[in-house]
């Protein structure tokens, strides 16, 4: 399980912000303490229990329900009092076995999160996050997957045949993923990513015989990432990521399943493109300091439509995000966290709009450890958030647009959270 509850105010003004994110993009990328309540339990079935020798054969049945708050309303506020308070989904439902009929074979079926490692304190996964639908194998160094991916509302998915306001033609798009992890010595790994995305052509008739639809389109991902094991709990990760066409999202951490921009007049992502490029290190100093920091960069470039001109013109946006989480371990019990942030979003049109932020975090830790990763947390803390012009006019996080204010270029952010995994 993994989960987080807490409460959260402006002290210069007393409003509740639990949950409202400073960032410019809106995502965690440039802190997460505002991150609001949220609660991850995983149920695992052994329907053929694995032992402590890896080459015996296993049978697992996994669920993820997922719950979190809507709104700013708390995790314990449910549907006899506020109907929109609380949402249920179901992120992993997903059968997985391996060693049977041929060792060192894994197979898997279902809903899962297909992914890898994430930057914790910007609570991003990167590289290769194709959570989705599907199945999949594993052997040796090789993992191949097949992705398939939908929504109910976006028009790359949907189209309204008959001009009535329905979205009555769907498709989804099928995403063929192959991985190939090589560890070295020391426990140093190189990890190269291709994925390859197909939308087909979905078409349908009106009442006066005219087709109309969705055309086909494509795209395309490579990436690499290098981890190096630094000992005594320290590493670091260095990974670049390209996505072409359909398969270019990465604003802000997207899936590549996100792509970036508006198709063109014959319905296609052509000039899309997206890079994510990721710098992540954690360093334990020795057994009182740890260090853990980040470097996060996207690009994306696409199309938009001009609807005034009736024209097509050049979308662009890139957002960054550098951070860096240091503990102090006080005593077994209390450990003094400490972050500092910059993350800044340049749209197409206007300037690049930045934050900086800065967070004291005392954190008392029931089950003793010196270790970043110790868990659970019990924390106060405390965030100054500081805005450049261009943020504070465009309302740049979801917290700015709570106050609505453009001369407020100085954010406060006082809270109390518990975190948990195990």
């Amino acid at each position: 399980m993994y989960g987080r509850v807490g409460t959260a105010w402006d002290p210069t003004t007393g409003r509740y912000v639990n949950g409202s994110r400073m960032n410019p993009t809106g995502s965690a990328i440039g802190g997460r303490m505002e991150e609001g309540d949220y609660m991850e339990p995983t149920i695992k079935l052994h329907l053929l229990e694995r032992t402590v020798d890896p080459s015996q054969p296993y049978l697992d049945f996994v669920l993820t329900p997922a719950m979190y708050m809507k709104a700013g309303l708390f995790m314990g506020v449910i549907s006899d009092r506020f109907t929109d308070a609380l949402d249920i989904e179901i992120f992993q439902a997903y059968m997985e076995s391996g060693n049977i009929g041929i060792q060192g074979l894994r197979v898997w079926g279902g809903a899962r999160f297909y992914r890898g490692t994430d930057v914790h304190i910007a609570d991003t996964f990167y590289f290769n996050n194709l959570a989705g639908q599907g199945g999949g194998l594993s052997y040796g160094d090789w993992d191949l997957a097949i992705i398939m991916n939908t929504t109910t509302s976006s028009p790359q998915y949907n189209f309204d045949v008959n001009g009535d306001g329905v979205l009555d033609l769907r498709r989804q798009r099928t995403v063929f993923v192959a991985q190939y992890a090589h560890k070295f010595e020391a426990g140093h790994s190189l990890h190269g990513l291709a994925e390859f995305h197909v939308l087909p052509k979905t078409t349908g008739k009106r009442a006066d015989g005219t087709e109309v639809g969705l055309t086909d389109d494509f795209g395309w991902v490579v990436g690499a990432k290098a981890h190096l094991d630094l000992g005594n709990g320290s590493f670091n990760d260095t990974s670049i990521r390209y996505g072409s066409r359909a398969a270019s999202g990465s604003r802000a951490g997207a899936q590549t399943f996100d792509s970036f921009g508006a198709p063109d007049a014959q319905g296609r992502y052509d000039e899309a493109a997206g890079i994510q490029f990721v710098e992540h290190f954690l360093y334990n100093f020795n057994s009182l300091v740890s260090l853990n920091a980040y470097g996060m960069l996207h690009y994306n470039k696409g199309e938009f439509f001009n609807a005034t001109a009736g024209s097509y013109g050049e979308d662009t946006s890139m957002d960054f995000g550098v951070g860096a989480r240091g503990a102090l371990y006080l005593h077994q019990h209390f450990h003094l966290l400490g972050e500092a942030h910059y993350a800044g979003l340049k749209p197409n049109v206007g300037d690049m709009q930045t934050v900086t932020k800065l967070s004291i975090i005392p954190t008392f830790v029931p089950l003793a450890g010196n270790s970043l990763w110790n868990r659970p947390h019990f924390r106060v803390f405390y965030t100054a958030a500081f805005y450049n012009d261009a943020a504070a006019k465009a309302f740049a996080s979801p917290y700015l647009g709570l106050f609505r204010d453009p001369t407020r270029k100085v954010g406060h952010y006082v809270g109390a959270r518990v975190e948990w995994w195990f």
